[in-house]
C-alpha cells in the first residue's frame, strides 16, 4: 500500500460526474482502514450514509486499487474501476424499489 499522491487524488477527483470534494477527502484517509478490503467497506459504507452517485464511487474504488497495487503505473488503476463484488450483475450500492 502506498500513500496516493496530491496529483493522483486530483486525477481521481476530475473525472466527470465524481463529487470532487468527496473524492478528495476519502481518498486522503486511504490506508486507515490498515488493508483494502477495509478501505472499500468504509466506502460503501460512507456511498451509502452520504447518497454518493455512481461516478463518485467509482473514482474511489479505482484510487483505492492505485493505493493497493504494487506496481500502478502498470495496473491501469487510474483509467479502469474494480470488479464488481457481483460479476456478470448490474452493480448498485442501492436497493431496487418496488
Amino acid at each position: 500500500m502506498h500513500s496516493l499522491s496530491t496529483m493522483e487524488i486530483e486525477e481521481f477527483a476530475s473525472r466527470h460526474g465524481v463529487h470532487k470534494e468527496d473524492v478528495e477527502v476519502f481518498l486522503d484517509t486511504v490506508g486507515e482502514a490498515g488493508t483494502k478490503d477495509g478501505a472499500l467497506l468504509n466506502l460503501y459504507y460512507d456511498a451509502r450514509l452520504y447518497n454518493w452517485n455512481i461516478s463518485t464511487v467509482q473514482a474511489i474504488e479505482a484510487g483505492i486499487q492505485s493505493a493497493y497495487t504494487e506496481s500502478t503505473a502498470n495496473s491501469g488503476a487510474i483509467n479502469n474501476g474494480i470488479a464488481t463484488p457481483l460479476h456478470g450483475a448490474p452493480y448498485s450500492l442501492w436497493p431496487r424499489r418496488f
